[in-house]
């Protein structure tokens, strides 16, 4: 008789776990994989597979905040910016004496104050998600330019550069590491937290949260610092691995982490997405890009498929019943 349930137990474990939603994701991430790995030679070598994972890593802690944003109702433009506006704060201030620590902080202060303003216009002024950090996307970025007269920075610490470039045991990436554990903190946030019901609630209807006595506008306001405050984790962290720091680096990355966070099963109407489903979404880009590259087919393909990956993941969670 215990034999039964423990069988019946397993088997509801794992129906519960093939009907995730999750799983529209994942399973095209493994056929995709196991594609490459007869397509692509070297595509399932150890250096290869922490190459792509460094590589997602950046734009994947970004692709939280995204995902955070998107769970009320929001977008943010801005955070590819956002990145390299950081970075460079942090640069600059790192060669000028300040010590690496208390410069990232301060750069972290700097690119928070982006997803204040954000939510401030977005909250107070009433103007629309799109507008607002479409805007904020060139004003960062010209602040970049304007802070550096277009020029790189380089010499950085090498305390510093070991965030982008270190390796933990000698094989595991730094990036990886930040990028697990800040997906773990996120997961655990959203899904057994009165903050993570929060930002579902607010996306998924916001005026029964007011009614509800949800205090709409804070939601909103903190969901933009997350946002910003990762894009500046993410830039930080590139442009540590670079060595340098340019104004013109994550050009166009806004794209590829929303469709990330969109593959992954989030809607951009809010309400919708989870972080593992984001996980997912950024490995499949990056896996694509990776596979592309191995087999020498050029960058302007990789333009191609990302766009054509939100398209159809906008599709296909239209037929799961996932609003668009």
């Amino acid at each position: 008789m215990g034999h039964t349930v423990d069988s019946e137990k397993r088997s509801d474990v794992a129906m519960s776990i093939f009907r995730a939603k999750e799983m529209g994701v994942f399973i095209p991430l493994v056929v995709l994989v196991i594609a490459l790995a007869f397509l692509a030679q070297n595509f399932l070598t150890q250096d290869n597979i922490f190459s792509v994972l460094r590589a997602v890593s950046f734009e994947g802690i970004v692709s939280i905040g995204m995902l955070i944003v998107m769970l009320t109702a929001g977008l943010d433009l801005s955070v590819a910016s956002n990145m390299a506006f950081t970075g460079i704060l942090a640069s600059i201030l790192m060669t000028n004496g300040i010590p690496t620590f208390p410069a990232i902080i301060l750069s972290l202060v700097g690119s928070a104050c982006v997803g204040l303003v954000n939510g401030f216009l977005i909250n107070k002024v009433k103007l629309g998600a799109i507008i607002v950090t479409l805007g904020m996307l060139s004003v960062v970025r010209g602040l970049s330019y304007i802070i550096t007269q277009g020029m790189p920075i380089v010499d950085l610490p090498a305390n510093f550069t070991f965030l982008g470039q270190g390796l933990i045991g000698g094989l595991v990436p730094v990036p990886i590491l930040f990028y697990v554990i800040i997906s773990a903190i996120c997961h655990f946030v959203l899904k057994y937290t009165v903050l993570g019901y929060h930002f579902f609630s607010v996306g998924g209807n916001e005026t029964a949260s007011r009614y509800s006595g949800i205090n709409v506008e804070r939601v909103r306001y903190f969901s933009y610092l997350i946002c910003s405050v990762f894009a500046g984790i993410g830039g930080l962290l590139l442009i540590a691995r670079l060595g340098v720091a340019q104004p013109s680096i994550a050009v166009g990355y806004e794209l590829s982490i929303i469709a990330a966070v969109i593959i992954g099963g989030a809607s951009l109407q809010g309400g919708e997405g989870s972080v593992l489903g984001a996980v997912i979404g950024v490995l499949i880009i990056g896996v694509i890009r990776n596979g592309l590259v191995l087999m020498n087919i050029g960058g302007f393909y990789i333009q191609f498929a990302n766009g054509m990956m939100i398209l159809a993941a906008v599709i296909i969670n239209r037929l799961r019943g996932i609003r668009a």
